[in-house]
């Protein structure tokens, strides 16, 4: 501010000590936070400079004071806590007729740098670039004074160059819409270029306005501008120039250089946290495909609807520790999957991958729940890794399950209430030794979910709560409504769509297979309807000839053994499933009877089960307390 910079001189230039003799006052001296104004007249107390306290002679303590008026005086005081000030020195500058201006000048200056560095600070503290960019769009549209103003955002692809309009403030965005994105033209170029602000007190008469063939000047319907403001965003640490704002007025020279000074600023603070929003999303996004890499796609499984969510942390480290994952296992059962390793971060994704790997290996192998989770609890160090391990066999609708220090997971049935597993509980992997399991039904219609306590977890209430909050939202997912939809309801309720945690969800809904099912009674009369449905049925899904004798011969001898043995003494039923999946033919054959050992001695006897198993591709048979299930597979191809 040169009016400022001269009174200071002139301040330097014309002090004098109470003799009248000149005192040089070097410029560190007069220091323009020192300056005040007259009314209160009050000194501010500075260390005086010691060589100008040897010229005047007198102990005193200093204070620059900028009189009201035309005057500046340089005022040194003895006593500064009795208020009897004595102008030890004076200077009467040639060039103080504007030193009230100069004040208040500086005060504006001042004004102008406290709100752009409350506007930096509001935009260097926001990540989500949306918000970041409509606020410092408002913010500058406010303090330039202009009638709206606008970002656009620099676009580089493989398809060149592009300008889109991101923000806008001061107007509704439908007035923008309808007119094409801006073009490189010679009005628009300096601030694409990043080579400057551009600034016009009527941009309609400018040399390079209109000069974009086939066009000349706005198209029809824009809003009228005449003042025109423009300023690059460029990148602090790259130099791309990431956009820029472009403000208007319908008035005439309505944009100072001060306007401009304040667009630059904002400018840069944006700029800076453009980059470092960008660089958050590429770390969130990056975190966001590792953690997703980490997990298993879902696989089809044959009579279940299985839906799968993982959503990282809203906050923080978006790399996490939960989990899930759904098998295949070789003999035809599915194997469900949830966990979480505490905390966040490479070592917490790093310990869940290790875990996950380790449960895939033994899942594989076909070993029981409680068997696998102490196998592997011995592989893995004391922390906190929570698993609850769930094997649904479809032959016997039966699901298993252990639970190592884990939430429970919910059943839901066609009909009556949510039932958590509450059974089959033990410590966390890597701290229990036993780990005790559990079975339960799994029959067409009911819901099997499993979660992370990222579900559950609020700010505003306790897990017991926030469980009682799941358990009356579950049975809005029954019904035909489509599971991926309800499965993100279910996350949207409880959430509100916002979470702190991960999440990890698996809902496996039992729908059962489009399939041939009799009941009938376990007499030789009903044997051969129930064989002779078993071939119609093999014969529509496009099974051979032969291979439908096997299947016919199999199927028949199982049911043979359910009435010779299971139902010796007494009459019962039997009860005929037939699934296709995936052209792997099953059919099951269960009883409700008790069976005897055959009498060693009869050679005649004990050929059924061996037999079974020639004819067919694979069998397992399955004693029950209360009957016998026998499956046979068959692949169609």
């Amino acid at each position: 501010m040169p009016g400022f910079d001269d009174l200071l001189d002139a301040v330097r230039a014309g002090f004098t000590a109470p003799d009248g003799r000149p005192v040089p006052v070097r410029a560190h001296e007069v220091d323009p936070r020192r300056v005040l104004p007259a009314e209160p007249v009050g000194p501010l107390v500075a260390e005086p400079p010691a060589d100008l306290l040897a010229e005047l002679g007198e102990p005193t303590t200093g204070a620059l004071v900028v009189a009201d008026g035309d005057r500046a005086v340089l005022l040194w005081t003895a006593d500064p806590v009795g208020g009897g000030h004595r102008a030890l020195g004076a200077a009467v500058a040639a060039a103080t007729a504007g030193s009230a201006q100069a004040v208040r000048a500086v005060r504006a200056e001042a004004a102008v740098l406290d709100a752009l560095h409350s506007v930096g600070k509001r935009l260097t503290a926001q990540l989500d670039i949306d918000t970041l960019v409509q606020d410092a769009t408002d913010a500058a549209t406010t303090s330039t004074g202009a009638a709206f103003g606008a970002f656009f955002y620099n676009l580089i692809n493989d398809y060149g160059e592009s300008y889109t309009l991101y923000t806008l403030s001061g107007v509704p965005r439908e007035v923008f819409s309808r007119f094409p994105m801006p073009r490189n033209t010679e009005v628009f170029a300096p601030t694409f270029r990043g080579d400057g602000t551009v600034r016009s007190d009527d941009i309609t008469v400018d040399p390079r306005f209109g000069r974009n063939e086939p066009y000349s000047g706005m198209p029809e319907g824009h809003l009228p501008v005449c003042s025109y403001l423009a300023v690059p965003v460029v990148s602090p640490t790259t130099g791309e120039v990431l956009g820029g704002f472009f403000f208007g007025h319908p008035e005439p020279g309505r944009f100072t250089a001060r306007h401009a000074y304040v667009a630059e600023g904002i400018a840069g603070y944006s700029a800076i946290a453009l980059d470092n929003a960008r660089l958050y999303d590429r770390q969130a996004n990056l975190a966001r495909e590792l953690s997703r890499a980490l997990l298993p796609d879902t696989p089809a499984v044959a009579g279940v609807d299985v839906v799968t969510r993982y959503l990282p942390a809203a906050t923080g480290q978006k790399i996490g520790g939960d989990w899930y994952d759904v098998l295949r296992l070789p003999s035809g059962a599915t194997a469900f999957v949830i966990g979480d390793v505490v905390g966040h971060g490479i070592t917490a994704a790093a310990v869940m991958a290790q875990v996950r790997a380790a449960i895939r290996s033994y899942a594989l192998l076909e070993m029981p729940p409680s068997q696998l989770l102490a196998t592997v609890s011995r592989l893995v160090d004391p922390s906190f890794v929570t698993c609850f391990y769930a094997v649904h066999d479809p032959d016997t609708d039966t699901l298993t399950y252990a639970n190592a220090g884990h939430l429970p997971a919910v059943l839901l049935p066609p009909d009556g209430p949510p039932r958590p597993f509450g059974e089959a509980m033990a410590q966390p992997l890597g701290v229990g030794r036993t780990f005790p399991s559990a079975s339960t039904t799994f029959p067409r219609g009911t819901s099997l979910v499993l979660f992370t306590d990222g579900l559950l977890e609020s700010r505003t209430r306790d897990l017991t709560v926030s469980m009682d909050w799941l358990l009356a939202a579950l049975p809005a997912l029954r019904g035909p409504a489509d599971p991926h939809t309800a499965c993100d309801e279910l996350i949207r309720t409880l959430t509100g769509g916002t979470h702190d945690d991960d999440i990890a969800l698996i809902l496996a809904r039992r729908t059962g297979l489009p399939r041939h099912h009799r009941r009938a009674p376990a007499t030789a009369v009903e044997l051969v309807a129930l064989r002779d449905g078993i071939a119609a049925w093999a014969r529509e899904q496009g099974a051979t000839e032969a291979l439908t004798e096997d299947i016919v011969l199999a199927v028949y001898e199982a049911m043979a053994n359910s009435v010779e043995h299971g139902y010796r003494d007494k009459p019962g039923e039997l009860d005929v499933v037939a699934e296709n999946d995936d052209d792997v033919l099953t059919v099951t054959v269960t009883d409700w009877g008790t069976w005897k050992q055959p009498d060693p001695s009869d050679t005649t006897r004990g050929r059924g089960l061996p037999l079974i198993t020639m004819l067919s591709g694979s069998s397992k048979t399955t004693r029950r307390p209360d009957g016998t299930t026998v499956a046979m597979r068959w692949p169609l191809r």
